[in-house]
């Protein structure tokens, strides 16, 4: 189907079965991305008696029972109640079918060779991914005026999808990258297993620069926050940094995060 939207008053036409998948494919009897060595997804067949609902087994059908940890086996999105007591729901929180988007490219620096801050005491030897890189970036598209960002990190071999990241440390972003992020884009998309230090000692200092009423890892938490976090999506190397047009598709969890699927769509 082609369709037109108008936004930043352009008209774009785009053909809506071009689309990219930037999800991990999540494969419960495979290999999943890891974040704090947590126990994988896993799938089995209901059971009731001495029934269990699988054509394996001799049933009329399957009837699969699923147990995952959505926020450290797979893409999923985020939002403001990932830091508060009170329900939420994540899918509640995207008001546009199709968001402005952009996609940069970036590679992580040390941490010796930026002049950023963070919230508890890092290494010299960490990669950080700093506000000169993403505000050099962003400024590139900034007349698109842009509701999201994607964001790939290098190196990005195909392999990163199903990471163990207690092995293979991820860089993260420093407290001023976030900050000038909080001020200008509703929708982050990341290859990263958390935009925050694996460990920060709890604080998920980023999140509540983020998630801020102030874009300040001091202010509070802006509990009627639409912003959100997308994590460990794949950004194949085919896909051209530019602009485009993200759809996240979400099921209706009333949760504060759930398994997702950010597909782009550029215009033809």
């Amino acid at each position: 189907m082609i369709t037109k939207i108008e936004h930043n008053g352009k008209e774009y036409v785009i053909d809506t079965t071009k689309f990219k998948d930037l999800s991990i494919p999540y494969d419960f009897n495979g290999p999943q991305p890891n974040f704090f060595n947590v126990e994988p997804g896993r799938v089995k067949p209901h059971e009731s008696g001495s029934s269990s609902y699988s054509i394996s087994d001799g049933a009329g059908c399957n009837v699969p029972e699923i147990s995952m940890n959505i926020h450290c086996t797979g893409t999923h999105t985020e939002c403001v109640g990932h830091l508060l007591e009170k329900e939420s729901s994540v899918s509640e929180c995207i008001q546009e079918l199709y968001l402005p988007t952009i996609i940069i490219t970036v590679t992580p620096i040390l941490f010796s060779q930026c002049q950023d801050d963070y919230h508890v005491a890092i290494n010299d030897d960490e990669k950080v991914i700093s506000k000169k890189i993403v505000e050099g970036s962003y400024a590139k598209y900034e007349s698109n005026k842009p509701l999201g960002m994607i964001i790939r990190t290098l190196p990005n071999p195909m392999k990163k999808q199903f990471y163990s990241f207690s092995q293979m440390q991820p860089p993260f972003f420093t407290n001023d990258a976030l900050k000038f992020l909080s001020n200008k884009i509703e929708h982050l998309v990341v290859d990263i297993p958390s935009i925050d230090r694996m460990e920060d000692d709890g604080l998920l200092g980023n999140h509540r620069i983020f998630w801020s009423d102030n874009g300040n890892l001091n202010g509070s938490i802006d509990s009627d926050s639409r912003k959100t976090i997308t994590e460990l999506a794949y950004i194949p190397n085919d896909v051209e940094d530019g602009f485009y047009f993200m759809n996240i598709q979400l099921p209706h969890f009333k949760i504060d995060a759930a398994p997702s699927r950010p597909i782009i769509l550029q215009s033809i």
